[in-house]
């Protein structure tokens, strides 16, 4: 069975010339799991979205990500990047091997997939 939740927020980041651009974000989180009999669900919809908010929104939203995500010291705040760091936090903090798939969209006409 699989699931999908979207949640909308902004953040903004420097380019390789110094321009600052900002962005409102779409991602989709996919889960994939069996439907645990006692709930009827394969994650409690509560719980999903409080990650969501903690791993996401409250560090990404309204934030610049070359100045306030020390990920990206070192590395360019691409969507390619950031879609990958956000796999990567949300796999931490979910049940294992329950996420299968993070879409970001910093604009309607781009998407950027990372699948396990």
């Amino acid at each position: 069975m699989r699931i999908t939740r979207r949640m909308d927020f902004s953040a903004s980041y420097r380019d390789a010339e110094g321009r600052t651009h900002g962005h409102n974000y779409v991602l989709e989180v996919t889960l994939s799991g069996p439907i645990d009999p006692a709930t009827g669900m394969v994650i409690d919809l509560k719980h999903l979205k409080d990650v969501m908010e903690l791993e996401i929104d409250r560090r990404f939203d309204h934030r610049s990500l070359s100045d306030d995500v020390p990920y990206f010291k070192d590395r360019p705040a691409t969507p390619e990047n950031f879609a990958q760091l956000i796999f990567e936090l949300l796999d931490r903090a979910l049940p294992p091997r329950l996420l299968e798939r993070v879409a970001l969209s910093p604009t309607r006409d781009l998407r950027v997939e990372v699948e396990r």
